[in-house]
């Protein structure tokens, strides 16, 4: 399968289907008739379109309000609640893919305790990956790492892990 932009293009701006769009407009709007909607508000909306909390507590409430305030933007938070709806619909791949790199870097065995999706991996937790699978340390660690986490973090999440294998075209949306 060979990346492109127009593949990556594709799943950052796929129109959200007019019915889910109306059903989330309908939740947001519960939240924002007196007043804007606040990131406070963000864990009672996604539970009143029984998202699973597990999937959305690692949405950051920074990524979700307009700079500098605590407002919610809706079109951020649609984009995102789309994106959410697509990973619930793909979590047996992207569970298969993330417990492989788990997996790979020693993390199930270092960690036991910790659920699948609860696991972060780190740049040096990638390396053992690549050193696993035999790849060379040189082969673009740090940028999946940057790719996944726009450039924010030096670790990844199952959050972020989930936006790379949309945006590399393995989802369904």
């Amino acid at each position: 399968m060979e990346l492109n932009y127009k593949k990556v293009e594709s799943f950052l701006k796929a129109p959200v289907p007019q019915d889910i769009e109306d059903e989330i407009l309908g939740a947001y709007a519960t939240y924002n008739l007196e007043r804007d909607m606040r990131s406070e508000d963000l864990r009672n909306y996604f539970e009143s379109l029984q998202l699973p909390r597990e999937l959305y507590k690692m949405v950051g409430k920074s990524d979700l309000t307009v700079e500098g305030t605590d407002v919610v933007d809706f079109e951020r938070l649609l984009r995102c609640t789309y994106h959410l709806l697509v990973f619930m619909d793909n979590e047996q791949i992207i569970d298969e893919m993330w417990g492989l790199l788990v997996q790979a870097s020693g993390r199930d065995q270092s960690f036991p305790n910790v659920k699948l999706r609860d696991h972060v991996l780190s740049i040096k937790d990638l390396q053992k990956v690549s050193n696993f699978v035999g790849i060379d340390r040189a082969s673009g660690i740090v940028e999946m790492i940057s790719c996944a986490t726009s450039g924010k973090r030096v670790y990844m999440t199952y959050l972020d892990f989930a936006y790379v294998m949309g945006k590399l075209g393995y989802l369904r949306f």
